[in-house]
């Protein structure tokens, strides 16, 4: 069981935190949600571990970890649910190829970018174990991935979200995501077929097999 006085203690502090460096950056014309995450970082090992090693191990004890981080996932899980309820699909009428082909074109450079650096960190950050493909592709698609709730508090906070513009873009974050998972599964499969004793044809169309039997 969770100590409560001591979740109470978390929760304050990381609200306290974020509403005050949130008013700080906005007073540099930023969004407020740069703050708060200015303010995560603030609190945990990188300042406030740093700064105050006894103070972080008593407010955020790594035992109680677990169960902050489950209620952060509760608490995202019904702001992106209010999102979903103010979100207009009106709006998105005779928009989608847009939001597609500006999705798409999102992901292109970040993705490229990003196998481009595997280049350098490749001989850095791994080993023979993991292959160059796979690495490149993870790590391009872990620069093409839109920071979806990021977004979307942008968007809320300037009262865009009920706009044909911001439905536009929520519309095309949620397909740049779609797609980075996809990507995600493509290296999965290529890392996966690299320590298995089968090509990569073979363990797709076994794969297919499997689904169409079901």
């Amino acid at each position: 069981m969770p100590d409560v006085l001591l979740l109470l203690s978390q929760i304050a502090g990381i609200l306290v935190a974020a509403r005050l460096v949130g008013r700080a950056v906005a007073v540099f014309g930023q969004p407020r949600v740069v703050g708060e995450m200015l303010a995560g970082i603030m609190l945990g090992p990188s300042l406030l571990g740093w700064a105050a090693p006894d103070l972080f191990h008593a407010l955020f004890p790594p035992v109680s970890l677990g169960f902050l981080s489950a209620l952060s996932q509760i608490g995202l899980v019904f702001f992106m649910f209010l999102v979903g309820l103010e979100l207009d699909l009106k709006l998105l009428r005779g928009q989608t190829r847009a939001a597609v082909i500006t999705s798409h074109a999102s992901i292109i450079l970040p993705f490229f970018l990003g196998a481009c650096l595997a280049l350098f960190l490749y001989p850095r950050l791994s080993d023979d174990s993991v292959s160059f493909t796979g690495f490149a592709l993870f790590l391009g698609a872990a620069m093409s991935v839109t920071a979806f709730p990021v977004l979307a508090r942008m968007l809320t906070e300037h009262g865009m979200l009920k706009t044909r513009l911001g439905s536009v873009t929520i519309a095309a974050a949620a397909v740049d995501d779609v797609t980075a998972w996809c990507i995600l599964a493509v290296v999965i499969v290529v890392v996966r077929t690299a320590e298995a004793p089968v090509s990569l044809p073979v363990m797709l169309a076994g794969r297919c097999s499997m689904w169409w039997r079901c």
